[in-house]
């Protein structure tokens, strides 16, 4: 009827609610609430008894870690994933190291671009597929235009990702212990050790340069050849030739497959809907009153959704793309393709806390390869697992085993054999290994290092942004249904997963005026939270945002023009 009708679009759901339910409108009035902006959308979630109603797309450490925060603040949340078990991509076997150490972003000079492009045996290696893709213009052009390229951006860059960082951390601890999680860790830092001179004089400056002096002191100490063997006895054999090290004492090493399967099990158990092995093909305007959008799988499922994010790594841009949303900034994200290998490493004399091979996770910077001993778990309580990861390839879009460049893969390996020893890997050493297949070729499996295959052979894309930057925030619309991306933490996935989760939990709840609290663990309020969502606003990267920021960088106050160059080629590649 016209009054009901009239009544709807000027008080709300809200003034019916005492008389009547959704149900009860006429097919005229749920019409108009369907047309309803957003404010109203909102009220008609109150008005049905619920709260609104989030898909996240992805089941990574972003994806979980921003279901736990939605889920805190109130919302039912769904979470959606093309891979048939949690952390089935990026997440799944990266360097497991929670650093702080690396919050200073990946920079660049096009000489040091092209040497990438022409030598295969430098921690970042850029191959002649990347160069000649479309996307990888994209987000060249805003890497160089506005990116990190001058020290005081570099600096302000530094500055923002460390104090994400410790907001990251802080949540993930207070996960940890509020829902009761059997994740242990290693917190023995991470110890970086050179033997080149000049690499090591480079990087102690760089390091020194990134942080005030007064925090010198809390981060990280510049050690001697013999404190790098006192702090990992099992570098003894290779003291004559260390120069020295940096040791990043607060650091920690965790394992992020084990996190993600048991904050998986406890969200579903506090009533999060988890569809693994669903891909999102499209989305459209709800049909009913009860929801905003309904998400089409390609298993011909629909899930009807209030507000959806994507926190889909590096194919966030190709999907958002793929759901029209109206209004939509650019996501120039380019994957940064890293190597691991996991080896049972309990046949080697433990030297380390645990009886593990390894004291605590250690870096050879000459080469960038890190090595992390894996906390014991209940999933290998009797073995000893060693993570061995490196390099940041710009190499196309493949990841998983059938994605693994054997040569990269054996030059890994033979880092590895040359620190630890050649019994570390099984019977034919680092050649055999690289070129022996994976035996997961079409999945990656839900257990590390089996039987059939003594060595877990992985790569990832990290999202890796213009400006070193997550981007987190709002990208439009789809009918009336918001849509929010949280991607393009680069090699920090592990580390700022949760921070972003916070920052785009509180930007979903202002969206639907939620007046939910902040979760438990986070170390800044509203005001600061505002702040980070507008460093992180993906907006920044539509092409006169970039090139007003390339026109201050260049022009600006004191310092915004002087160059920041890498420290010999050391920042390159943190897996």
């Amino acid at each position: 009827p016209f009054w009901l009708k009239h009544l709807a679009r000027h008080l709300g759901i809200p003034a019916l609610r005492p008389i009547l339910s959704v149900g009860m409108l006429s097919k005229a009035a749920r019409d108009v609430l369907r047309r309803a902006p957003l404010e109203t959308r909102a009220c008609t979630a109150q008005a049905t008894g619920t709260q609104p109603h989030i898909a996240v797309i992805g089941t990574g450490l972003v994806g979980l870690t921003l279901a736990s925060s939605l889920r805190q603040r109130g919302f039912r949340v769904t979470v959606i994933d093309r891979q048939p078990t949690v952390a089935g991509e990026c997440s799944y076997a990266n360097a497991a190291l929670l650093m702080r150490s690396f919050s200073r972003p990946k920079t660049a000079t096009i000489p040091q671009l092209l040497r990438w492009a022409l030598s295969r045996s430098e921690p970042v290696h850029v191959s002649w597929r990347a160069l000649v893709d479309p996307a990888m213009t994209a987000f060249g052009l805003r890497f160089l235009l506005s990116g990190p390229q001058t020290e005081q951006v570099a600096l302000e860059t530094t500055r923002i990702t460390d104090r994400l960082a410790q907001l990251s951390i802080k949540r993930i601890e207070a996960i940890i212990k509020e829902k009761n999680l059997q994740v242990p860790s290693i917190k023995g830092g991470v110890l970086m050790f050179f033997r080149d001179p000049a690499k090591f004089r480079a990087s102690v400056e760089e390091t020194e340069r990134s942080f005030p002096p007064e925090q010198h002191a809390d981060r990280f100490r510049v050690v001697s050849a013999e404190e790098c063997v006192e702090l990992e006895p099992i570098l003894a054999k290779q003291k004559d030739q260390i120069v020295g090290g940096i040791f990043w004492h607060s650091d920690q090493t965790v394992c992020s497959l084990t996190f993600c399967r048991q904050l998986a099990a406890s969200l579903e158990a506090e009533g999060v809907d988890f569809m693994q092995g669903e891909e999102v093909v499209a989305v459209q305007p709800s049909s009913t009153v009860s929801s905003s959008a309904s998400i089409q799988l390609r298993s011909g499922k629909q899930v009807e959704a209030d507000g959806i994010v994507l926190a889909a790594g590096v194919g966030t841009g190709a999907l958002l793309k793929r759901l029209g949303a109206s209004g939509a900034p650019p996501v120039p994200l380019y994957g940064m393709r890293g190597h691991s290998c996991t080896v049972d490493a309990s046949h080697i004399a433990p030297s380390g806390l645990d009886d593990h091979v390894l004291k605590r996770s250690i870096c050879d910077a000459d080469s960038m390869v890190f090595f992390s001993p894996l906390p014991r778990d209940a999933s290998h309580p009797e073995r000893r697992l060693l993570r061995i990861a490196a390099f940041g390839d710009f190499d196309g879009w493949g990841y998983g085993p059938d994605a693994i460049r054997p040569w990269r893969m054996k030059q890994m390996l033979s880092v590895a054999e040359k620190n630890l020893g050649e019994d570390l890997l099984p019977s034919g050493g680092a050649a055999a290994v690289a070129a022996t297949p994976s035996v997961q070729r079409t999945s990656l499996g839900d257990e590390l290092c089996p039987a059939a295959d003594p060595t877990t052979r992985w790569t990832g894309l990290r999202p890796m942004s213009p400006d070193g930057l997550p981007l987190v925030g709002s990208v439009g619309s789809v009918g009336k249904a918001p849509v929010f991306v949280n991607t393009g933490h680069g090699s920090l996935g592990w580390t700022l997963s949760a921070g972003t989760g916070e920052v785009l939990a509180e930007v979903v709840g202002a969206s639907f005026h939620s007046a939910g609290a902040a979760a438990s663990g986070a170390v800044v309020g509203r005001a600061e939270f505002a702040e980070f969502a507008r460093h992180l606003e993906p907006s920044r990267f539509r092409w006169p945002e970039v090139l007003r920021r390339a026109l201050r960088m260049r022009l600006g106050g004191p310092g915004a023009g002087k160059s920041a160059e890498p420290a010999a080629d050391v920042a390159g590649a943190k897996a």
